[in-house]
């Protein structure tokens, strides 16, 4: 089966018609129909989405700030100094990936067409997006950058961040920010949104 093609400005599928009518009839004469392809891709697609939001919840840092202010540093991104829902600087009691989660949840709006020349076009009009997921993460105090996106890119005053696990008068109740650098430390970055979201790109066109 020819390889799928996924437009970069919208998500869609373009597949090769007499392949997956193989596919679909398991070797039988037949007319195979936008109908029948989107019963046999949707529920790949839908997997998908949901082995999304399980690598998403596994994952070390999501794990890390849903456990709040009073979490150690599982994930090592801050070289087990603190936390990060202290350092980021979240309100104490709020679930900074429940808007993540609401993009996650929701069901893939999938349809099909004809696109000429025996093939047909998939397109999904509601796919989770790395830019998506940027835009509904804000720092709580810089609201013009991402907390989700600051984990790959990095965020500043690592070296100003303390942390007292007894409390202080602060957002998280547990995480300061002081005017003068304490330590020579950096925040660990790496893949964590945009990693899962290739993956589930990948995963999304396995037919």
């Amino acid at each position: 089966m020819s390889k799928a093609f996924i437009s970069t400005t919208k998500f869609r599928v373009t597949i090769n018609k007499a392949a997956l009518l193989k596919e679909v009839t398991a070797g039988r004469n037949g007319k195979i129909t936008g109908v029948q392809i989107r019963k046999y891709v949707y529920p790949i697609m839908e997997e998908a989405r949901k082995d999304l939001i399980r690598d998403f919840h596994s994952h070390s840092i999501t794990q890390e700030v849903k456990s709040g202010p009073s979490a150690s540093n599982s994930s090592g991104t801050l070289g087990g100094y603190g936390n990060l829902f202290s350092f980021i600087g979240f309100n104490e009691g709020n679930n900074p990936t429940a808007p993540i989660e609401d993009i996650l949840n929701k069901r893939l709006n999938i349809k099909v067409r004809a696109a000429g020349a025996g093939r047909f076009k998939i397109t999904i009009s509601n796919p989770p997006s790395v830019q998506s997921i940027f835009a509904v993460t804000p720092i709580p105090w810089a609201s013009a950058s991402s907390w989700a996106e600051g984990m790959e890119k990095g965020i500043s005053n690592l070296g100003s961040f303390l942390y007292r696990e007894s409390g202080t008068r602060s957002r998280s109740g547990t995480g300061l920010q002081v005017k003068n650098s304490l330590r020579a430390s950096s925040l660990k970055t790496g893949s964590y949104i945009s990693g899962l979201i290739n993956k589930f790109l990948q995963n999304v066109t396995k037919f």
